[in-house]
């Protein structure tokens, strides 16, 4: 395996510099070492890493959370079992999102209904004429 240095490594992960310099501060990739002139040399593997940060990314994960799966999995601290729980967990709160966005979506359907009616309630009078726009 080569040693590639952050552009490089930033092009082949197709990340910028800045988020791979970000991932390193953050303890999301580990610090590589310094060539006798001070560059970094990534290591390979690091591609895998970063590969895996994108797809949890995708998934929905936080950066904290990704963190806690990385430095758990590092100490073997996690079994497949413990991360398919925190799966489900996430997937949980992921529903109760939805749930929370298609109420809103439900109430913002009611309330253009109330503007459209030809026979509005004082209570939709009483908001169109805070917004400067009763008829």
């Amino acid at each position: 395996m080569g040693s590639y240095l952050r552009g490089q490594i930033a092009e082949m992960a197709n990340v910028n510099m800045a988020t791979l310099r970000y991932y390193e501060n953050h303890g999301l990739i580990p610090s590589p070492p310094r060539s006798e002139s001070g560059y970094r040399l990534y290591p390979a593997d690091v591609l895998t890493r970063i590969e895996f940060i994108k797809n949890a990314k995708l998934c929905g994960f936080t950066l904290k959370e990704i963190k806690k799966a990385l430095t758990n999995s590092a100490d073997g601290n996690i079994s497949i079992g413990q991360f398919i729980d925190f799966i489900d967990r996430k997937v949980v709160g992921i529903n109760k999102e939805i749930a929370a966005k298609e109420q809103t979506k439900q109430m913002l359907a009611e309330l253009k209904n109330y503007l459209q009616s030809t026979h509005k309630q004082p209570e939709v009078q009483g908001v169109l004429q805070i917004l400067h726009m009763d008829s």
